[in-house]
């Protein structure tokens, strides 16, 4: 009987430890699933922290902002400076080609539209002697206005009044000449403003008197003449 329970026991015992022994060796031999590289790049690498994905605020949005306004400013200023030198080229250009270039550049400035070329300097060199004439005009107008003029000092004055208003309507017949592209109409009026101012001079002359109007003639024949070179390179 106690052998029987002896064998009993010897087979419990065995059979446990088959049954460890057993577990211990699946757990050493069965394979692991390997992990991919992409996924443990992924759980590795460290993740753009949300406040550099942002956009600067703050000072140091500040900060960025002061750099670009004026390097904005620089780029605008050399555009307009290059521009700028093209139009003063060629407005230097078309000018020397007349008697009295720096009468011309100095004078077509403030009357210049659009990009500078033979017409448009034309244009602006006729409104610089419509100004100039109406100017002269009012001159007159205040010199007559004097009490102590002379007759004589009247009569001339008198004489340019007229002159200067028929040159303003030749300066307004020769704009309307360049907008009908009549090359012969230009060239007569423009001519006639010459004469105009030369006969308000002669007024004077003729009464062996000078001219207080003399420096304001030189000014307006010598715009004249430039109108008139001008136009002989315009081709309407």
């Amino acid at each position: 009987m106690a052998t029987l329970k002896a064998h009993a026991l010897f087979l419990l015992v065995a059979t446990t430890s088959a049954l460890l022994l057993s577990s211990a060796v699946d757990a050493i031999c069965v394979s692991r699933k390997p992990q991919s590289l992409e996924s443990a790049s992924l759980k590795t690498l460290p993740q753009t922290p949300a406040s550099f994905k942002r956009p600067p605020s703050g000072p140091l949005a500040s900060l960025s902002a002061s750099f670009k306004k004026p390097l904005s400013n620089a780029l605008a200023s050399l555009s307009a400076s290059k521009a700028a030198v093209v139009v003063d080229h060629m407005v230097a250009d078309i000018c020397h080609l007349t008697d009295y270039p720096d009468i011309c550049i100095s004078s077509v400035g403030a009357h210049l539209k659009g990009p500078a070329d033979v017409l448009s300097l034309l244009a602006a060199e006729i409104e610089a002697c419509t100004e100039k004439m109406k100017s002269a005009a009012a001159e007159v107008t205040k010199l007559a206005a004097d009490p102590s003029a002379s007759p004589a000092t009247k009569m001339a004055l008198s004489a340019c009044d007229e002159n200067y208003s028929s040159a303003l309507d030749s300066l307004s017949s020769a704009q309307e000449a360049i907008a009908a592209h009549d090359a012969g109409t230009l060239n007569s009026e423009l001519s006639a403003v010459i004469t105009f101012v030369t006969t308000c001079d002669d007024s004077f002359a003729e009464m062996t008197m000078n001219s207080p109007l003399e420096g304001t003639g030189r000014i307006l024949q010598k715009l004249g003449s430039n109108c008139l070179a001008i136009a002989a390179r315009a081709h309407l």
